[in-house]
C-alpha cells in the first residue's frame, strides 16, 4: 500500500534523524571522531530517505488530481484518457472503475448520438413536415420537408418559430396549443400562388419538468383534388348521359303521341334517336376504356412498320377528311420500325387524328411525323387548326373538359373523354404526352412512347 509505505517512510528518517542526532551528541560529548562520521552517514541515508519521500509523495500527488479531473470529465460527460497505475498502488481500485465508468458513459454517448443520427436521418426523409418548438416559443429542429412546405430555409440554431412561419391560421393554431395545453389538428390552407392544403397537427407534449410543442404538416392537396375530380367526373358524366337519355326519350314520346304518323317526322326523329343512341353508346364505351385501363391491361408487343401501319388506319377517316375538307399527310419514312401494342397505338391514333380533323380549318391539313432518341420513340400529329389558348392546355387532358373559348364555338360532336383516354392509355405504358398550341395557327400532340427491349416485349402494365 502508497500510504503505508509512506507512513513508513516517514517514520524511517523521523528514526534516522533521531539516531544521528544522538551519534553527533555523543560525538561530541566523547569528542571520538567514529561517532560523528557514523552521524554523517545516518544523515546522508536520511536524506536520501527525504528525496524518496518527496518523490513518491510528488507522484500520489499527481494521481490525486488525475482522478479529480477524470471525476470531473465523467460528470460533464467529456471524454477522459485511461489511467494506467500499479498493481500495488492503493489507487488502483479507484483508478480501475473510473476508466470503466468513463468507458461504459462513451459507449452509451456513441449510441445515443448514432440514434439521434437515425432518428434525424429519418426524420429528414420522412414526406411530412416536421418541427419540434420548445416551451420559450424557440425552434430546436425542423426536417427539410417543413423547410420546402413553408417556403423558407429554416436556421439550425434557435430562433422563435415566429421567424418561420407567417401562415396567420397555422400561427393561430401553435397558439391554441400554447394556450390550452391540448394537442389540435386542422387543415390548414397555403396563401400562396399555388392553392396547397395541410392535414396539420399540433401535438402538445409534457416532459419531466418542460414541454414541447410538435407540429406534423402533411401535404393532402393531391387527395383533395382526387376528390374533387372524382366529384366532378360523376357529375359531369351524370351532364353528359342525360343529354342523349333526354333526347332518345323525348322523340321516343313524341312519336308514340302520334308523330310516327307522319312519314318524314318519323324519319326525322328516328334519326336524331339513333344519333343520339350512338353518342350514348360512345360514352359508355369510353368510360369502360377507362376503366380497363385503370384496372390494368395485358400488351403484346410487337414490331410494326410505322408508315404502312399509319396508312392503314387512315383510310377509316376518308368521308371524315372529305366532308371538312382536311388534308392528312403521312411523312414517316417506310423504313422506320418500332415495337408497339397496335391496340394501344390504333386507339392513341384515333384520338388524336379525329381531334385533329374536327377542330380543323376548311382546307387544312394534317401531318403526322416521326421522330427518336435513345430511349424514346416520339409521335407527332399536328394540325392547322383554330388553336388551343394557353390557359386551357393546362385542362386539357381532364375528363369532359372542354377548352370553352376555341372548341365549343365549333359544333363538334364527341364525349369529352376523347384526350382524357389518350392520357391514361400514354401514362399506362410509361410514356408522356405534350401538347403545343397557338391560336390560329394550329396545335401538335407529341406522344414519347418507351422503347421496349425484346424481353419486355409481353407483360401487364396499368
Amino acid at each position: 500500500m502508497m500510504l503505508s509505505k509512506i507512513y513508513k517512510q516517514i517514520l524511517t528518517v523521523v528514526i534516522l534523524s533521531i539516531a544521528a542526532l544522538a551519534m553527533l551528541f555523543c560525538g561530541f560529548m566523547t569528542k571520538d571522531d567514529g561517532w560523528v562520521d557514523l552521524a554523517g552517514l545516518l544523515l546522508f541515508a536520511d536524506a536520501s530517505a527525504c528525496i524518496v519521500l518527496m518523490l513518491e509523495y510528488r507522484q500520489h500527488d499527481k494521481l490525486l488530481k488525475q482522478l479529480q479531473v477524470m471525476t470531473a470529465n465523467i460528470v460533464d460527460h467529456q471524454p477522459a484518457a485511461p489511467l494506467f497505475v500499479e498493481p500495488d498502488n492503493p489507487l488502483k481500485g479507484v483508478a480501475d472503475q473510473l476508466n470503466e465508468l468513463q468507458s461504459r458513459q462513451q459507449d452509451e454517448g456513441k449510441s445515443i448520438r448514432n440514434s439521434n443520427a437515425e432518428l434525424i436521418t429519418i426524420l429528414s426523409s420522412l414526406p411530412v413536415g416536421v418541427m419540434v418548438i420548445d416551451s420559450t416559443h424557440d425552434v430546436i429542429f425542423a426536417n427539410h420537408k417543413m423547410s420546402v412546405m413553408l417556403g423558407r430555409d429554416i436556421l439550425t440554431q434557435v430562433h422563435p418559430y415566429t421567424q418561420d412561419i407567417r401562415n396567420y391560421q397555422l400561427l393561430s393554431l401553435i397558439e391554441n396549443v400554447y394556450n390550452n395545453h391540448k394537442s389540435q389538428q386542422e387543415e390548414v390552407q397555403s396563401v400562396g400562388a399555388k392553392s396547397v392544403t395541410w392535414d396539420t397537427s399540433v401535438v402538445f407534449n409534457r416532459l419531466e419538468n418542460d414541454f414541447h410543442v410538435l407540429v406534423i404538416m402533411y401535404d393532402i392537396s393531391d387527395i383533395i383534388n382526387v376528390k374533387q375530380m372524382q366529384i366532378d367526373f360523376l357529375r359531369n358524366a351524370s351532364h353528359e348521359l342525360k343529354t342523349p337519355i333526354t333526347a332518345i326519350s323525348g322523340f321516343t314520346k313524341t312519336l308514340l303521341d302520334g308523330a310516327m304518323d307522319d312519314k318524314k317526322s318519323l324519319v326525322e326523329f328516328l334519326k336524331i334517336i339513333d344519333q343520339q343512341s350512338d353518342q350514348l353508346a360512345s360514352l359508355v364505351q369510353d368510360v369502360l376504356t377507362i376503366s380497363h385501363i385503370q384496372n390494368g391491361t395485358n400488351y403484346n408487343y410487337k414490331p410494326l412498320g410505322l408508315h404502312d401501319f399509319i396508312n392503314s388506319e387512315l383510310q377509316s377517316y376518308k368521308s371524315m377528311t372529305s366532308g371538312n375538307h382536311v388534308t392528312i399527310n403521312n411523312k414517316i419514312p417506310e423504313h422506320v420500325e418500332v415495337t408497339a401494342d397496335t391496340t394501344t397505338l390504333t386507339r392513341i391514333l384515333r384520338n388524336l387524328v379525329s381531334n385533329a380533323v374536327k377542330y380543323n380549318r376548311p382546307n387544312g391539313e394534317v401531318n403526322i411525323e416521326y421522330t427518336a432518341n435513345d430511349s424514346f420513340w416520339q409521335l407527332h400529329v399536328s394540325d392547322t387548326g383554330i388553336g388551343i389558348a394557353q390557359k386551357d392546355i393546362s385542362r386539357l387532358f381532364e375528363r369532359f373538359y372542354r377548352a370553352d373559348d376555341s372548341r365549343t364555338k365549333q359544333k363538334v360532336s364527341g364525349t369529352g373523354l376523347g384526350l382524357s383516354i389518350v392520357k391514361e392509355m400514354v401514362d399506362a405504358v410509361g410514356g408522356t404526352i405534350d401538347v403545343k398550341s397557338q391560336r390560329g395557327v394550329g396545335s401538335t400532340f407529341t406522344v414519347n412512347f418507351p422503347i421496349v427491349e425484346d424481353d419486355d416485349q409481353t407483360g401487364d402494365k396499368g
